[in-house]
């Protein structure tokens, strides 16, 4: 006979752990298919003013279905994510029969080119709206950059009562603004916030008279700017009217 006590007691432990585990596992895989712990609510959080809630409901229904432990959490939260106007999702249970979901909207904040919207993070993404939105046209990867160029010289601006409806980001890294009244501001590869502030301040005594005959407005200068007039041809109705009864007098 076997008289190692020391052995048996280390055996008798293992044997012991072992069904233990068993004894989990199955309880793990019964709960996982119990009929038990249904999922009775789920919870959506957020500040959503463009995802639908067909979208959600979808998602919502293809994944997070059984009891509170087989439901597919880890898939919601990627489905969820994968929406175009959702930038950050987190799914959790919450026992005894809680599914929560936390929801972050990308806010967009202008048109990237002839397609994609751009968001208030850089991100370009591709979602369908027919809001109003400036124009980006930059290189790739310069949205990041773009955007933070686009709140501050919209704060340089607004004293003012000026607006973007587009800001251009060349190959060669010049800033140029096209404002709301159709002028572009050129403002060059240096000391853009320092030459749009310079714009900014002269506008409302020099140039605001004079703007619907403006086709540009350069700053790039050290010590004034440069202007160009609108042809004709490119000037609004009454004033290319005007325009032309002054050329005949």
């Amino acid at each position: 006979m076997w008289d190692n006590a020391g052995a048996m007691r280390r055996i008798t432990r293992w044997l012991t752990a072992l069904v233990l585990l068993m004894l989990l596992g199955a309880a793990g895989v019964w709960l996982y298919h119990s009929p038990y712990f249904p999922v009775k609510q789920v919870k959506i959080e957020g500040d959503l003013k463009r995802v639908s809630t067909q979208e959600l409901q979808t998602v919502a229904q293809r994944y997070i279905r059984g009891n509170i432990f087989s439901a597919d959490l880890n898939g919601a939260q990627k489905a969820f994510q994968a929406l175009p106007w959702i930038d950050k999702a987190q799914v959790r249970r919450r026992l005894p029969d809680v599914v929560e979901i936390h929801l972050t909207e990308r806010e967009p904040v202008a048109r990237w080119k002839a397609a994609g919207l751009v968001d208030a993070n850089g991100n370009i993404f591709q979602a369908a709206t027919t809001e109003t939105f400036p124009e980006f046209d930059g290189q790739p990867g310069t949205a990041k950059t773009m955007v933070a160029h686009y709140q501050e010289f919209s704060g340089l601006l607004k004293p003012a009562g000026l607006s973007i409806a587009k800001l251009e980001y060349t190959p060669r890294s010049a800033w140029s603004v096209v404002l709301d009244n159709g002028i572009t501001v050129r403002l060059g590869r240096e000391h853009e916030n320092a030459r749009l502030q310079q714009f900014a301040a002269v506008w409302p005594g020099i140039l605001r008279a004079q703007q619907s005959g403006l086709a540009y407005v350069d700053m790039r200068y050290k010590d004034g700017f440069a202007v160009r007039e609108r042809a004709p041809s490119e000037m609004p109705s009454e004033t290319a009217a005007s325009a032309a009864d002054h050329n005949q007098q």
